[in-house]
């Protein structure tokens, strides 16, 4: 009897694709097959500096071998940010939707798992400065990297704080993000990271400035290893 109730339950869809409503969500809010084709998954070589599409013959995409040594041993994304992908993280961000935290992390922590070589011990998620905290009500990069944390099983660390408010990245010149996060993050309890291998979680990657600071800032505590991981990578065009 209860066999049949749980394929019963089952079968309702209770929790559908969140962007179509009515795709197969698999039970845990995910994308359906037909929505998350929309998104652009970046699939194929990828770039071991940024995560996305690998335009080169080497490890690192034309942009990566262009630019600053990146402070980490490698990075993934699991989606362009464009399209449908950009809509769906504007909507996750800035109108209140941290349901979709789990949209994203879920296949977050299955491209992780297909990352070879890969392994960490504590996930670590970027943070906001607690006056936009406040504003937003939630850290999508906490949110998001909770969810990649209980999938691989690890503990989520909010080691990382915000020193200093900055001005928004996306309202930036590409020139200007680079110098804008520099020195605004601190270590909090740098006992929680000592010799530790980081996963260091962020919504998206555009220059990856934010992400470099907040990766030296881990090394200089202590950190052993960082390796990166984003919802979304901007593409290079």
């Amino acid at each position: 009897m209860f066999e049949s109730l749980r394929k019963w339950v089952s079968g309702l869809n209770l929790f559908p694709c969140p962007v179509c409503r009515s795709g197969d969500g698999g039970g845990r809010n995910r994308f359906c097959t037909e929505c998350e084709r929309e998104m652009h998954p970046i699939e194929g070589l990828r770039c071991r500096g940024c995560g996305g599409e690998l335009d080169t013959a080497l490890a690192l995409c034309s942009e990566c071998l262009a630019g600053e040594a990146r402070p980490w041993i490698g990075a993934a994304a699991v989606y362009e940010y464009r399209d449908l992908t950009r809509r769906l993280i504007h909507r996750f961000k800035f109108f209140n939707h941290p349901e979709l935290a789990r949209s994203f992390g879920i296949p977050a922590a299955e491209r992780m798992r297909r990352e070879e070589n890969f392994r960490a011990d504590v996930v670590v998620p970027v943070p906001l400065h607690i006056t936009r905290y406040y504003l937003r009500s939630f850290n999508q990069a906490a949110l998001f990297g909770g969810v990649v944390a209980h999938e691989l099983g690890i503990p989520l660390c909010h080691a990382l704080k915000r020193t200093r408010r900055t001005r928004h990245q996306a309202k930036l010149k590409r020139e200007a993000r680079k110098t804008n996060p520099r020195g605004v993050f601190a270590v909090a309890d740098p006992g929680a990271i000592k010799g530790k291998c980081v996963l260091l979680v962020d919504d998206v990657f555009t220059t990856g400035a934010t992400l470099a600071s907040a990766a030296r800032t881990l090394l200089d505590a202590g950190a052993g290893p960082v390796f990166v991981l984003t919802a979304a990578r901007t593409p290079r065009y």
